[in-house]
Order: C-alpha cells, then structure tokens, then sequence
C-alpha cells in the first residue's frame, strides 16, 4: 500500500511540476506583445515609414561608414565606403543587387541564391514578428536560454517556405537579444548569430544601435550606429539596380 501511496504521490508531483512549468511559460503572441511594447509600442511603429542609420562597420579589423535606408514595407539599401570607392547591397522590393569594385566589377548584379534571401530577410521593416501569421509563418515558443549571461526567451520562427530561424527575447526587457539562422552555400551548412545590445530610444522607438554577427565563432562583421532618423523623405528609385 505504501508503495502504492509513494507511487501516486510522484505521478501528483509530476503533473504539478508539468502544470507549474506551462503556466510560466509565456505564449509566442504574449512575447510578441512584449516585445512591440518595449520596442515603442504597435502605434509608433507603424506610424514610421522610413528609417536612415549611419554608423561604421568594422570587418577583419577594417572600419568604414556605413549609411542604411529602409523603407516600408521591405526596401533596404547598405551602403559603405572602402577605399575610395563604394560598395552597395539593396532590395527594392522584387530584386536583390550589389555594386562591390573590390570583387573585380563597379557594375551592379543581381543577388540571387541563399545570400538573396539574407537579404531579403533582413529587409523586413517591421523585422521578423511583426505580421509573421500574415506572411503565413509560424512562431513556437521553444523555451528559456541564456544569450550573453542573460536570461531570454528562444523562439522558432518557420517560414511558408520551410525555412526557419531563431529568436532570442530578453526576459526582463522583451527586446531581441539575438537572431540565429542557417544559409546553405557551396554545399556547407553555416550558422548566422546576430547579436544586439545597447538598445537606446529615438523619437521614443527603442533601437539596438551595436550589432555584431558571428559565424561559428568568428566575428564577420560588428556594426556601431551613431545616427538614426524616422520618416525622412526616401524615393523609390534609390533602391532600384541602375541600368
């Protein structure tokens, strides 16, 4: 009998610790709420339609200014100075293209493949949670992890294409801390760590102004923003591939 007694107390124990643990989780919509809160909230962010941030990037020791437009809902240019001369990664909506002299050629090409979509990716104005049902992706709340000593909330987002990525949520602020993701090239599988710290607010819209990505354990490229600005006049053309 007392075996018995012992034997129902664990399976009680069990169900309580398993009913404790997924009330403490929160849902992927609760973190997402969280993190447009802390972000500004739902309202300032979509009041914005256009962003430039300048800053310098520092690759393999390199520095270099760095200018970068956005626009609603998923242009993007990035542009840089090295050496003289000026290097240009854009979408306009349809079509990723670069301009890079220092790969042998000052014309533009077009971008396609896995370094297509990177691009494409990171074009989102909104960035990744915002609307993510809408695209028809999916978000699970995978569980708590630590990013950097401090404690988050890893998420997995899935993509109508399949692919997927993950997001790290800080517990106490809900802003991002990381993003992970996979790009497969020449047959390798490489992991792509993004990192964001020293979150500071303009016009009251919180925005991470160092970003560092990591590849396995070596630095690529880490970004410091000295200037950001909301809603500044941005043609259409500027992220069009010239002819």
């Amino acid at each position: 009998m007392s075996r018995q007694l012992r034997a129902a107390a664990f399976t009680l124990a069990a169900l309580f610790t398993a009913g404790y643990a997924a009330a403490q989780t929160p849902s992927a919509d609760e973190l997402v709420a969280k993190n447009l809160a802390a972000r500004g909230g739902v309202d300032k962010l979509k009041g914005l339609a256009s962003a430039r941030l300048v800053g310098n990037l520092s690759v393999q020791g390199m520095e270099m200014p760095l200018t970068i437009l956005t626009k609603r809902p998923n242009k993007m240019k990035q542009e840089m100075s090295m050496q003289g001369q000026k290097i240009i990664q854009a979408f306009d909506g349809e079509t990723v293209w670069a301009v890079n002299p220092l790969m042998g050629s000052a014309a533009p090409r077009v971008v396609e493949g896995p370094a297509a979509d990177v691009v494409k990716n990171q074009s989102l104005f909104d960035g990744p949670l915002v609307g993510y049902k809408d695209r028809g992706d999916t978000l699970e709340v995978v569980g708590p992890a630590e990013v950097g000593g401090a404690k988050t909330w890893k998420l997995k987002l899935t993509r109508k294409d399949g692919k997927s990525m993950l997001i790290f949520l800080d517990a106490e602020t809900g802003l991002e801390r990381q993003w992970t993701a996979t790009m497969e090239q020449n047959g390798l599988t490489m992991e792509i760590e993004t990192t964001m710290a020293d979150f500071q607010a303009t016009e009251g819209i919180m925005v991470a102004r160092s970003i560092r990505t990591m590849m396995g354990s070596q630095q690529m490229a880490a970004i410091t923003f000295t200037t950001v600005e909301f809603n500044v006049p941005i043609e259409d053309s500027e992220f069009v591939m010239p002819k």
